[in-house]
């Protein structure tokens, strides 16, 4: 059985609709188990109308509630009977706990799973995110949003992360690529070049630097960079692809009947891509258990999404395959 810890407070909606995503990640997988961290009076008088099998989830009630106006270190000793931080603490307490999921305050997730799980191989812990690219082509970025400013040896620890989350999604000897300015060895910062020099010799499948505009075309597996631009790569793409969507909705609008289908057919094909509820969420890499971190404005699609990454890193024993990448330093 995996069991994942699933945090349904701290979100912009309301954990009545949200755990309708973890309920739909369990009738789907039959050896999932969750832990539904909440207000469990709430929780128990809402499912009570719900079709699932009992025997797969436990509520577990929490007392306190993490916004996004708290502050992460004072949250982290203050709320201790919190959603988050009791969910956390029962990650680090039992073994045989997969993982964590939440919607909540990035900071405080951040600090949080940092400080009661405990860094993995004495790394830096990143954030990362997968994408589809061209062709449906998956491809992660870290760090996307953990480590605002980074020296050049902090992006051989991204690669690592990177070519080891890579793996459990099948993906044999991942390439990496360093995002910059431009192509050449030379181009970028001087933490880039750097960074540039110290991965040509490490051993990984390192292809050379790779431009914002070439990261959809599926060139890299692993797109390394600092936590600043990286987060802003994710919300322009993010940002991008709504004001195409956008104004393809508005072309449709005075479109033919014919003109319209087809172009509300292109969307429904090519927007899910783009959309982070179907992404799920970041996964926080190096620390000593699977976290998945989800947008503020999650849906239960979203928690749904969230759980599956997290059952699937507990199946394919990420945890596992970042240390292997570590030993091979």
């Amino acid at each position: 059985m995996i069991k994942i810890v699933v945090d349904l407070l701290g979100a912009d909606k309301p954990q009545t609709e949200l755990v309708l995503g973890a309920i739909r990640a369990i009738s789907e997988n039959k050896d999932l188990y969750v832990y539904l961290m909440g207000r469990k009076a709430e929780l128990e008088d809402f499912l009570a109308n719900v079709t699932y099998d009992e025997s797969q989830l436990e509520i577990v009630d929490c007392t306190q509630e993490i916004t996004n106006y708290d502050d992460p270190v004072d949250a982290y000793h203050d709320k201790t009977d919190s959603s988050l931080i009791k969910g956390l603490k029962m990650c680090r307490m039992n073994e045989d706990i997969g993982g964590f999921v939440t919607c909540g305050a990035t900071g405080v997730v951040l600090i949080s799973s940092i400080l009661i799980l405990g860094k993995l191989n004495a790394t830096r812990p990143a954030l990362s995110v997968v994408l589809n690219g061209r062709n449906d082509k998956p491809f992660c970025i870290v760090d996307c949003g953990a480590n605002i400013d980074c020296k050049a040896d902090r992006f051989v620890d991204f690669a690592r992360l990177g070519v080891a989350y890579m793996k459990t999604l099948g993906i044999e000897n991942p390439t990496v690529a360093t995002l910059s300015n431009g192509i050449e060895a030379g181009k970028g910062s001087d933490v880039i070049k750097e960074a540039h020099e110290l991965l040509e010799k490490c051993g990984f499948n390192f292809t050379g630097n790779i431009e914002g505009k070439e990261v959809l075309d599926g060139n890299a597996d692993v797109v390394v960079c600092d936590g600043f631009a990286g987060n802003v790569l994710l919300k322009s793409i993010e940002g991008t692809a709504k004001v195409v969507f956008d104004d393809i909705r508005r072309a449709a609008a005075d479109a033919s009947d014919t003109q319209k289908a087809q172009l509300e057919a292109l969307i429904g094909r090519l927007e899910p891509k783009f959309d982070y509820n179907n992404e799920g969420g970041a996964i926080l890499l190096g620390v000593k258990k699977p976290v998945v971190k989800g947008h503020g404005a999650a849906t239960d699609k979203t928690v749904y999404n969230t759980v599956k990454i997290a059952y699937g890193l507990a199946k394919n024993n990420l945890v596992e395959k970042i240390s292997e990448e570590f030993e091979k330093k």
